[in-house]
């Protein structure tokens, strides 16, 4: 019986390998208009075919049955034939081809939005805590000297020089704004798996496992999958770890729990920066020498903190407000480690349904503070 969906209908070749002709397969040059509709099934069924689609998921198919096609038509089967080991061949023969034309609406067409669920990733409350404790620890053991060179790191953060020039103090802070927005070094700290830069482990597996793509409510699409952070990035393939995608405010990518709320894991990280200040400023208060210093008192506080991340979040191509930022470095300098801002978090839509924490075994916990903990600084 001839194919009867709109995309596989009306090819001769795909009703001669949904009957009793020879499957499509790797290896064969083969119908073009054939391949591309099978091309355009998958597609249509939400797996993704990047390579195939030179110009999108929306544009034409290059026809050919490489790699990349055969391993689509192999999830194909294996979600469609799930006890059927033989069928797993990556073929389009009769099985698969009346599978896939059964399951194609009128038109073709995705998976309708309404089906997507919204899920956040991993509960990383007790982690942070954790993590920003034992930074409490370390730096209270520090000699004062380095104490100094870890405190004006954050809040002298200038490029440039040697850590003997991390000892003293500018004079001028008006000078000191103006240099920080010529040379402004913002990669002196961060608690790792927050960093946007380390922030794969929250699209790959156990955490994120890539199913197909679908298009999301706002009509952009989307990889999703599960179990959490999903829908993940809209520029999935990207290997650039700073892809605009990775962040999509219309997607659960790069997203964690805090005391049930769901936040984008850089936006926590601002957290870290809390808790630095706080101790650099308790240090500035407490210690003999440097609380006789007026404007070390300046430099080492929440207000001075809150100006740098202002200034921080105007740089660059996309500027950033910095509401979200400024609440997490006041609630941990204001409450500790397991403090956490009031509010929804800022990716409201994204559930925390899932049940996954984030552990080590899933990715490495911990931080960097130069010039004291890290050793090398994480690629901006």
């Amino acid at each position: 019986m001839p194919l009867q969906s709109a995309i596989l209908s009306g090819n001769t070749r795909l009703d001669q390998a949904a009957s009793t002709g020879p499957s499509i397969k790797v290896g064969l040059p083969d119908d073009l208009d054939a391949v591309r509709r099978i091309q355009k099934a998958l597609v249509a069924l939400g797996y993704s075919l990047p390579r195939s689609f030179p110009d999108g998921p929306t544009g034409e198919p290059d026809g050919i049955y490489g790699d990349e096609t055969a391993r689509a038509v192999t999830d194909f089967q294996r979600k469609a034939f799930p006890g059927s080991l033989m069928e797993w061949d990556g073929r389009a023969g009769p099985n698969t081809l009346s599978k896939m034309d059964g399951m194609l609406p009128k038109g073709g067409g995705v998976v309708p939005p309404a089906a997507i669920p919204f899920i956040c990733g991993p509960d990383v409350t007790d982690q942070i805590a954790k993590v920003w404790i034992q930074m409490q620890s370390d730096f209270r053991a520090l000699p004062r000297l380095m104490k100094i060179k870890a405190c004006n790191t954050i809040l002298i953060p200038i490029k440039g020089g040697d850590d003997s020039d991390k000892t003293g103090f500018p004079t001028d802070l008006d000078e000191l704004k103006q240099k920080l927005r010529q040379y402004a070094d913002i990669d002196g700290w961060d608690t790792i798996p927050l960093f946007q830069g380390a922030s794969e482990w929250l699209r790959t597996p156990p955490v994120f496992t890539p199913d197909k793509i679908q298009v999301l409510p706002s009509g952009v699409k989307a990889m999703t999958g599960g179990p959490c952070a999903t829908p993940s990035s809209t520029d999935y393939y990207n290997t650039d770890s700073f892809s605009d995608g990775h962040e999509d405010e219309e997607t659960c990518s790069d997203t964690v729990q805090v005391a049930g709320q769901c936040w984008l894991n850089g936006t926590v990280n601002y957290g870290t920066f809390g808790v630095m200040v706080r101790l650099c400023s308790d240090f500035a208060k407490t210690d003999v020498i440097v609380k006789r210093i007026p404007v070390a008192q300046k430099l080492y506080s929440l207000e001075w903190a809150t100006n740098l991340i202002k200034l921080y979040k105007s740089f660059g191509a996309h500027p950033e407000q910095a509401n979200d930022p400024i609440a997490w470095t006041q609630a941990t300098f204001n409450g500790g480690p397991r403090a956490v801002p009031s509010g929804p978090g800022n990716r409201p839509k994204c559930k925390c349904s899932c049940g996954c924490k984030a552990s080590d075994d899933i990715t490495d916990w911990n931080y960097i503070w130069q010039p004291f903990k890290g050793g090398g600084r994480l690629p901006r």
